[in-house]
Order: structure tokens, then sequence, then C-alpha cells
């Protein structure tokens, strides 16, 4: 009897359960769709919010918005003798004085008339350094205007500028090409006082720049005008002889022996076109001899390692050689 009740009760109870659980768990189809496609949009939605985390940005390209993060590295960097090396790069590549301008300038603008000898002064340095004397020397003479601790250095250099000024300023006559050079002399010998004067600064160096490219210019000019020189060729060669040998330690050497190694092909390509190479006046010799001056230059500059102008001067070799094979053959 027992047994009979346990049963009755039992076996409805456990289909109830049973059947409520089952009207609970039936869901519409479109229901079911509708609710797979908002998970799918969470899932997407959370796997899109994880992939665009990212770590904290460098420090080192985060844009400077400390006056002391600006110079710390630029007065460390202002340091170095752009006559021997090129003007040092940040870390986002880009040269540090152009870099550091439009640092200062920035900072300026969003901070007026806080520190402004110091944001002055460095501006000047960065100036000096880019060659823009003038603009340099001006914001000295504000710096030194002021009664901060800098007055009495800026005051100095703005002196030391206008000494440089004065050099450029001096007019070179242009009517005969003799005095014109003599115009470049001068210049030079102007250049050398200023290097001797303040040795161990950072304005000899300058000063250096300066003679060098002058130094350049004069050898320019003389090609330019060798037609108009008596023995015009020979002096171009002595020329370039003379600043190769003179400027050994500028970082425009291998831009110099490519430039000199050039006048070699040039004189070698006029000869060319001046004589026949099938002719019986053409003599290989001579020619041979222009190519091999500017090959010995060419293999100068391409057998250093780490030079921008080892490319240039590998494919000046190949060509060298290509023209003088050539007419070579021509010339059997």
């Amino acid at each position: 009897m027992g047994e009979t009740f346990k049963g009755r009760r039992e076996g409805p109870y456990r289909w109830q359960r049973s059947g409520r659980a089952k009207k609970h768990l039936q869901i519409s189809p479109a229901k079911n769709h509708l609710i797979r496609g908002v998970i799918l949009a969470f899932e997407i939605f959370s796997l899109s919010a994880c992939s665009s985390r990212t770590g904290p940005p460098d420090t080192r390209y985060v844009p400077a918005g400390d006056l002391l993060d600006i110079v710390k590295d630029f007065q460390r960097l202002a340091k170095e003798d752009t006559y021997r090396f090129p003007i040092p790069k940040d870390v986002t590549g880009i040269n540090i004085m152009k870099a550091t301008l439009v640092r200062l300038n920035d900072y300026e603008r969003k901070n007026p008339n806080q520190f402004s000898d110091i944001v002055q002064f460095n501006k000047a340095l960065a100036l000096e350094r880019l060659r823009e004397y003038d603009q340099a020397a001006a914001l000295y003479r504000k710096v030194a205007e002021t009664d901060g601790r800098l007055a009495a250095e800026a005051a100095k250099n703005a002196e030391i500028l206008d000494q440089f000024l004065r050099i450029f300023d001096k007019v070179i006559p242009t009517d005969d090409p003799f005095k014109y050079i003599a115009g470049l002399d001068e210049k030079v010998a102007a250049w050398n006082q200023l290097m001797q004067k303040y040795q161990g600064t950072q304005y000899a160096f300058l000063a250096r720049v300066e003679e060098e490219r002058v130094d350049r210019a004069k050898v320019a000019f003389v090609e330019a005008n060798r037609y108009r020189l008596k023995e015009g060729n020979q002096l171009t060669i002595v020329g370039y002889s003379q600043l190769v040998t003179k400027h050994q330690q500028s970082k425009n050497i291998y831009r110099f022996l490519l430039d000199f190694g050039d006048f070699y092909m040039v004189l070698a390509n006029e000869y060319a076109s001046q004589y026949d190479p099938e002719g019986l006046v053409f003599d290989i010799k001579v020619l041979d001899q222009f190519v091999k001056s500017a090959l010995k230059l060419y293999t100068e500059v391409g057998q250093v390692d780490g030079i921008v102008e080892k490319i240039e001067a590998q494919g000046k070799i190949e060509a060298a050689r290509g023209f003088l094979e050539k007419l070579t053959r021509l010339n059997r």
C-alpha cells in the first residue's frame, strides 16, 4: 500500500517537473536567432576593445612639454664640432637644431613670458649652428638686455657674431676674376684669424666651417672660369688638391674627393670630344691618365664603410671603367 502510494506521488511529481522544464526551455527559432546575434555582437565588441589596448607610448617620442626636457639633449648635442661631424639628429631622425627651434617655439606659445631668457638663448644657439648668424645675434641681444644669469654670455656671443657678419658683408669685386679670387683669399684669412682668436670654443669650428665654404667657392669659381684663365685646367687641379689636403678632417672630405674625380672625368670627356678616338691624333694614354686619376679618387671614397657617398662612388667607378673600355676599343 505504501509502495503504491509512493509510486503515485513520485511518478506524477517527476513527470510534472520534467514537463515544466520542457516548457521553460522551449524557445521559438526567431528568439533563438536574436539571442545568438546579441551574444556574437558582444563577443566582437569585447575582442575589438581588447585589441585596441596598447601599452604606454615610448617617452622618447612623446612631445616635450617641459623646458628641461627640450634643452637637456640639445645642450649636449650642440657642443658637437659641426666642421668635423654633421649636425646630430634627435631620436626621430630630425636635425636637432631645427627640431629644437620648433619645440622652443611651441613651448613659448603655450607658456608666454616664462623663462624667456632661457628660451631665447637656446634658440640663438640653435640658429648660429644653422649659420643664421643675424637672427642668432638679434636674440642674443634681447637676452643681454635682461638681468638674468645668461645676459653676460649672450652679450659676448652677440659681439662675436657681429664679427662673423662683418666678414659676410665685405664686398668682393666681380669685374675681374683675379680680384675676385683675391677677395675670397682675404675672407679666408679673416676666418682663419677668428679661428685662432676663439680657439677652444664653438666659434672656432664655426669659423672653420665658413673658411671651408670659401675655399670650396674659390675652387668652383676657378673651375667655372678656367677657359678665361691661363692654364685654367691646371689651376683647377691645384685648387682641388689644396682643398682636399687642407680639409682632410672635414665632414665634407668625401664630397670633395668625388668632386675632384668628377673634374678629371670632365677633362676625359672633353678630350674624347675634341679628338676622334678612332683617329690618329687621339692619344689613349692621355685619356687613360685622366680616367685613372678619377678612379683613384673614387676608389678612395668607395673603400670607406658607413658613409653615404660610398654607393655613389661605386657607381662612378663602374661608369668610369665602362667609359675607358669603350674608348680603348674604339682607338684600336
